[in-house]
């Protein structure tokens, strides 16, 4: 008798503290995804990072899940990457002292991250619900963002607003923009699972998913960020022809007509309210900027960097090349170009890189043009790989592509495809929303300025959660019921 009560008490005790650690976790998790985006967070970031790491390690000696090695290899090929830059700086490095001091801050904040996201996502593997925290966490700043924009639009009577760019409470253009399409991408999600037969209630997804993309573009208005613009635009297109393709490809099913029209009104719907936002901003630039009428013939005469190298930034004379009406091309065009075909060169010229995640491009710059101001090439995987060479692409790249195959294989198996492993509660949006926002910033770093920094922490961390929630879990789902 007093042997059962003493085991009683101490699986009380234990569970308890079970969910103690949880919502430290997931506090921690709440708090990171909040401040990553704002400035001067250095302090909290390190305290969330830290003290939510302890969490994990109380979380899983408590709980010892029990592990599927072969579904979590895209968190393995990230564990990899900081292992790779400590030997790049052991065998390789030229820059010693830079890339200790990345090792011993981002290095090891990226480490923290990569923990911590892995078993905030072993917890969402077995409590699929508490995704609505990660989700909350990471459209608030963007909705508060709608919000004061709004406001402005309110006060100074005018949709582009006259005093410039706005982006709210973000460190700057280059933030908001990663940040808020975080949020966009998370709508499409939303979309596509309630459309693509994942989920029987469709209206409430859809609706959230609509309002979040909505809301997202009319940020990319204020802060006047065309890349932003372009990758919401490429998203919907991708996601409406998927849908489309689905609706006609359903194994073992077919749609009746009235489907197909219910489905193509949805995407005329979707199609309307993005091309609102679309339409009023092709307006603005053809009245202000004309970057989107020329952006063909700009692209076309800024990939000739040898001809004209005002790129080079090195206090000489160079102008901005004219087109052949007499025009100078839009600097910005000129720029990105430019940098991004320098920097594919010296990607050829150094596989390995140079080690140096912080604007990895500007040491290449200056020691080829010594008062060179460029620090980056405005393309994030260009830049990354400049820093971590070829191998720490290629870690990285493996690391997402096995998100984006277990984010399907989950799906395939909410349809009843014949998988035999558990892998996420049925009905969840978790394998959809891990399909769209880690392969769309994969998309947005292509054209990104967010190689370095808080951004790879960010980044990671989201690749480690969703790799471990949607990763098999059939004994782990197997222990917890027992225990129960």
């Amino acid at each position: 008798m007093v042997t059962l009560f003493d085991n009683l008490t101490k699986y009380s005790f234990l569970r308890l503290l079970e969910q103690f650690f949880c919502g430290w976790i997931f506090l921690a998790t709440v708090v990171l995804l909040v401040v990553w985006a704002l400035p001067h967070t250095i302090a909290a970031r390190n305290i969330a990072l830290f003290t939510g790491l302890i969490a994990a390690f109380g979380w899983v000696w408590i709980t010892k899940p029990s592990l599927n090695w072969k579904a979590l290899w895209p968190i393995i090929c990230l564990l990899l990457v900081p292992l790779w830059v400590m030997l790049h700086w052991y065998f390789l490095s030229e820059l010693k002292d830079q890339q200790w001091q990345e090792l011993k801050s981002t290095w090891l904040r990226v480490l923290a991250a990569l923990l911590l996201g892995s078993t905030t996502g072993l917890i969402l593997n077995r409590r699929p619900k508490m995704v609505w925290w990660v989700i909350l966490a990471m459209i608030l700043l963007p909705t508060i963002t709608f919000i004061q924009y709004l406001y402005q639009v309110h006060l100074q009577h005018h949709w582009i607003l006259p005093s410039g760019m706005f982006y709210g409470f973000y460190k700057g253009k280059f933030s908001a923009v990663y940040f808020v399409l975080c949020q966009v991408l998370i709508g499409f999600g939303f979309i596509y699972f309630a459309l693509n037969g994942l989920q029987k209630a469709r209206l409430l997804p859809l609706l959230f998913g609509t309002i979040l993309v909505f809301s997202g573009i009319v940020d990319f208005i204020a802060a006047r960020a065309l890349n932003g613009i372009i990758v919401s635009t490429l998203a919907l297109l991708l996601c409406i022809l998927v849908l489309l393709y689905s609706s006609l490809n359903v194994e073992g099913q077919k749609r009746s007509l009235k489907k197909h029209l219910q489905l193509g009104a949805v995407a005329l719907l979707a199609l309307t309210i993005l091309g609102s936002g679309l339409f009023l901003f092709w307006t603005y630039d053809r009245q202000q900027e004309g970057k989107l009428a020329n952006l063909i013939g700009d692209i076309r005469i800024s990939s000739q960097i040898d001809q004209n190298q005002a790129w080079v930034k090195d206090g000489g004379a160079s102008t901005l090349p004219v087109d052949d009406k007499g025009r100078h091309i839009n600097g910005s065009t000129y720029e990105r170009v430019s940098w991004f075909i320098k920097g594919t060169r010296l990607v050829r010229e150094n596989p390995l890189g140079n080690g140096v995640s912080h604007m990895a491009f500007g040491y290449y710059m200056r020691a080829q043009y010594p008062q060179s101001s460029v620090q980056m090439t405005h393309s994030a995987w260009v830049d990354f790989t400049l820093g971590l060479g070829l191998p720490g692409l290629i870690l990285t790249w493996c690391s997402i592509l096995g998100v984006v195959w277990l984010s399907i294989r989950a799906q395939n198996q909410d349809r009843g495809s014949g998988f035999t492993e558990q892998v996420v509660a049925v009905g969840s949006p978790i394998p959809c929303i891990a399909l769209w926002l880690i392969a769309g910033l994969f998309g947005f770093w292509i054209v990104g300025e967010v190689s370095e920094r808080e951004y790879i922490e960010h980044y990671f961390f989201l690749i480690a959660l969703f790799a471990a929630a949607v990763s098999s879990n059939k004994r782990l789902e197997v222990r917890e019921s027992k225990g129960s």
